[in-house]
């Protein structure tokens, strides 16, 4: 075989490669249900196949499609090569601070302004001599529910909307216990902190956790004043919340939001899919509370029915994700599809550090979540400051205002994130590239695009949760 031969060899063997790459993208992609992807993918499975057909019938050719070959390698060698890190992420949420951290009120919160403000009371009273602006809007949105008439967009598909309203219940019954005293008087069983940190994350796993991280409570994430109320506690409203009185250590859990039911939003599999997370991070919470309450520890449940603080900034300290442009915490593996819950302790653990996944650049660039947002509550726009810190400002009040008309949560935010694609070998790969190259950070949302799509479409989800009458 003289050196021809070679030269064309190694060109067919590297346009081998690149056909099996774009077959395995097309199948990935009918595998997750997606309309443009597939056609992409077999259009450079065609592309590759008539490179191949060239290569053999046209030696002429055989420099230029060198030359091409090169450039490609090249630049994902340079992707791999040129590792960067975000240095502000590796701070963690404090990374984001430009000036001084504000508090946020937990009064403020659209959720506590819906259910604990009862029109005529004194707490309503109260909150709207304070705020006067908000009075008018809130009275439309309490009229029509938070959810408006859950399901409404599927016509409130009995078995969709009764799992919405099972799963939902277990917070109800879990809430009354979320803080856990110790269970003896005697001194609490003495556990080194390394043990106690491995014991901690890999029970939360055992529980039904995908991601446990640990840090120290940060005050500036503590609500200044206690807004929601349950149980009829109303003579906790207003109260203002001491840092200095929480457990110092808080475990941070994760758990997955399934990709087939989030990739119906805005329809009622997705709601329910984000129902019986709530459900399952209140089971957490509270039984690893207790697991500390047994040990002599006190721990304090963090969950939908009973929050001390806001918990995607306590879930970048304890090492689990980024912030993105759409509010939400993006985990590695799971993106946005993730709900966040905690346990407080006071029993010394180990934190861990905060990470950087490439969120901040890619988010700068995708844009994604915004343009498909129907009741545009994310920003096109940079970041403000915000309570100090430097975050892209969702609207929450024309956000729930959409959820009202929909009778779900929406979660097409979540659905179109791109981090939030399945935890397959191809998103794997291209997550890496993401989290460790800024040239990736650049371009790869235009790719994505190119690929994808710009806007989101709802997939069909499995039959027995299909919300077609």
């Amino acid at each position: 075989m003289d050196q021809l031969d070679i030269f064309t060899l190694v060109l067919l063997l590297v346009d081998i490669g690149f056909l099996a790459g774009a077959l395995y993208f097309s199948f990935e992609s009918i595998r997750e249900k997606e309309r443009r992807a597939p056609k992409m993918g077999l259009g450079l499975a065609l592309i590759a196949l008539i490179i191949g057909i060239l290569l053999v019938v046209m030696p002429s050719c055989r420099v230029f499609f060198a030359v091409f070959f090169s450039f490609v390698i090249a630049f994902a060698l340079s992707l791999a090569l040129k590792r960067s890190k975000d240095p502000r992420a590796l701070k963690g949420a404090n990374g984001h601070l430009v000036g001084a951290a504000e508090r946020p009120d937990e009064r403020d919160i659209p959720f506590a302004r819906q259910r604990s403000l009862p029109p005529g009371s004194e707490y309503y009273q109260r909150y709207y001599k304070m705020h006067p602006e908000k009075e008018e809007p809130d009275r439309r949105r309490r009229e029509k529910g938070l959810l408006g008439a859950p399901g409404r967009i599927d016509n409130q598909y009995p078995p969709n909307v009764s799992m919405i309203h099972a799963a939902f219940d277990i917070p109800e019954f879990l809430g009354h216990y979320a803080v856990a005293d110790p269970e003896h008087a005697s001194m609490p069983s003495k556990v080194d902190p390394v043990k106690a940190t491995e014991i901690v994350k890999n029970y939360a796993l055992h529980l039904g956790a995908v991601a446990v991280g640990i840090c120290r409570v940060n005050p500036n994430w503590v609500y200044s004043h206690r807004g929601e109320i349950f149980y009829d506690k109303w003579e906790d409203w207003g109260k203002e919340i001491d840092p200095a009185q929480l457990p110092p250590y808080a475990v941070v859990m994760l758990t997955e939001m399934d990709w087939d039911h989030v990739s119906s939003a805005p329809h009622t599999p997705s709601v329910a899919e984000s129902a019986r997370n709530y459900g399952r991070g209140a089971y957490l919470s509270t039984h690893l509370a207790r697991w500390f309450a047994h040990l002599g520890y006190k721990a304090v449940a963090q969950n939908t029915r009973h929050y001390d603080m806001a918990l995607p900034p306590l879930a970048v300290d304890a090492g689990l994700g980024e912030i993105g442009r759409l509010g939400y915490l993006i985990a590695p593996r799971f993106g946005a599809r993730v709900r966040i819950f905690a346990t407080l302790t006071d029993m010394p653990l180990i934190p861990d550090s905060p990470i950087s996944i490439g969120v901040d650049e890619f988010c700068k660039k995708c844009k994604k979540c915004a343009e498909s947002c129907p009741s545009k509550s994310i920003p096109m726009g940079d970041k403000i400051v915000h309570r100090g810190a430097l975050k892209w400002k969702i609207n929450e009040d024309s956000c729930f205002e959409y959820w009202s008309k929909v009778g779900t949560d929406c979660s097409i935010c979540m659905a179109v994130c791109p981090f939030s694609r399945p935890n397959t070998l191809l998103h794997k790969v291209v997550r890496w590239f993401v989290g460790n190259s800024q040239i990736a950070q650049k371009y790869f949302p235009y790719i994505d695009n190119i690929l994808y799509g710009r806007k989101w479409r709802p997939k069909p989800v499995p039959s027995w949760i299909d919300y077609r009458n």
